[in-house]
């Protein structure tokens, strides 16, 4: 089961957390690859005894770029899927796996693991999701609960109509553009409620970029 599916992991800096996560998905995943941003701790150190795919960026590109890193390696491989899950503990294997299964029992291109119980972020990252999933819902018309979740999985077949350019000060908008893009190209659908976890508060966009995001969002619906 999951032969067809790629876990791809994001990291940069994780020395904390990154041997816990891969203990946990390498229990049930075959092929998992961490996309490494170059980092300057002793996250590669940590993982260099599991039985991965290590792709290390020279620079760190931003998640965007670890993103397309991913998606590049998963069609290089012919892989039919490509997961998606941080690298900080804030996302449950099992979740992870209900998400994966749920792709191949609807027969859906894009799988989305909303966060249900928002009382369990911090409040920066509660008030944003909250602004986002109403903005997003009034302008594309679409009930989605949670666009800029990290969870999600995704057929590589649909690359062309969910692509992302954030990069930069935005690399954090990247899942929130491919949600928009995956809905302006009338992909198929479907979320999963899965648990929050809190992740640490330096994480994440500040307030300006979430502005920016907001913007943002109000262009891919404009002039994509």
């Amino acid at each position: 089961m999951f032969d067809d599916i790629l876990v791809a992991i994001p990291a940069y800096n994780e020395q904390k957390n990154i041997s816990e996560v891969l203990n946990e998905v390498c229990k049930k995943f075959k092929y998992v690859l961490v996309v490494d941003n170059n980092s300057e701790d002793q996250t590669i150190k940590k993982i260099e005894n599991f039985p991965i795919f290590l792709i290390k960026h020279k620079y760190n590109l931003g998640k965007s770029g670890s993103m397309k890193t991913a998606l590049h390696f998963a069609k290089i491989r012919k892989f039919k899927y490509l997961a998606f899950m941080d690298a900080d503990g804030q996302h449950k294997t099992s979740d992870l796996i209900k998400i994966c299964k749920k792709i191949y029992d609807e027969n859906s291109e894009l799988i989305i693991g909303y966060r249900k119980n928002l009382i369990d972020l911090n409040l920066k990252k509660r008030i944003g999701t909250i602004i986002l999933q109403r903005l997003f819902s009034l302008v594309y018309k679409k009930k989605l609960f949670d666009i800029q979740s990290g969870l999600r999985i995704f057929d590589t077949s649909i690359e062309s109509k969910i692509y992302w350019y954030s990069t930069g000060i935005n690399h954090y908008f990247a899942d929130a553009e491919i949600t928009c893009n995956a809905v302006k190209n009338n992909c198929k659908i479907d979320q999963i409620p899965i648990e929050a976890l809190s992740s640490e508060k330096y994480k994440g966009m500040n307030i300006v970029q979430g502005l920016y995001l907001v913007l943002m969002i109000l262009y891919w619906r404009v002039f994509r």
